[in-house]
């Protein structure tokens, strides 16, 4: 899969997340609760989603592998929630203290953004994949929330149902922010790649980061489902940063 393509696709799992946890929060109600309590179970809500659907995308689509989509998956939903919940608390003090307007929320979802990306970690234990991660997680966040936060302003007045549809479509728009800012930034920042030429897995393209991994386990960083090729095959490492 091309670099664009893994962009593209990480943005499209992302606007997914950020669907999906708008749906699971519509479902129960939240937003008739208590502000801080809505805020906690929102905001863990949506990072879930985004969290684990941005997770999910490598495994889903690069290595075709329910099992490592699944685990990933669940990692990813961690990280997300946990950067939910604390962003939009964040993002809550900081607009009541500054009195609204668009500069306190998208911080919040800066923090999203962040922990979305340093979630990657958990996944790939790679700590600089990690770190280019939560840099475009974090860019992410903060251009999504700006945009979320914006249409919000603009159909403030609207009736509820309204804001409910607006407030879902700005939720698929900064989760798509997140993903594909992740996946940008890592591409952009790597010291170089890897191609699958042929196989199964041929016009594959990995990012090298830290040390990376081949073999056919799908938990290498470059799956090769191939019968002639060992389980830990081989490890590509960068000798200068």
């Amino acid at each position: 899969m091309s670099k664009r393509l893994q962009i593209y696709y990480n943005a499209v799992f992302g606007g997914m997340g950020g669907l999906l946890g708008w749906w699971t929060i519509g479902s129960l109600g939240a937003e008739r609760w208590n502000i801080w309590l809505a805020s906690v179970v929102i905001g863990a809500g949506i990072g879930a989603g985004i969290g684990a659907l941005v997770a999910a995308m490598e495994g889903t689509m690069i290595k075709r592998a329910v099992r490592r989509a699944l685990a990933d998956a669940l990692k990813g939903a961690g990280a997300g929630a946990l950067g939910g919940l604390l962003g939009l608390m964040l993002g809550q003090i900081g607009f009541l203290a500054l009195g609204g307007g668009f500069i306190g929320r998208p911080l919040g979802w800066m923090l999203l953004g962040l922990l979305v990306g340093i979630g990657e970690y958990s996944v790939s234990r790679k700590l600089r994949r990690a770190s280019y991660g939560a840099l475009g997680g974090l860019v992410g966040g903060f251009i999504g929330g700006l945009v979320y936060e914006g249409l919000t302003q603009l159909f403030i007045n609207q009736s509820d149902e309204v804001q409910s549809w607006v407030g879902g479509f700005g939720l698929v728009l900064m989760g798509a922010c997140i993903g594909a800012l992740i996946a940008f930034t890592r591409h952009a920042l790597s010291r170089g790649e890897l191609r699958v030429l042929n196989g199964q897995r041929e016009g594959t393209i990995r990012e090298i980061t830290d040390a990376t991994t081949l073999g056919s386990y799908d938990g290498c960083d470059v799956y090769l489902p191939d019968s002639a090729v060992a389980r830990q095959h081989a490890v590509v490492r960068r000798n200068h940063d």
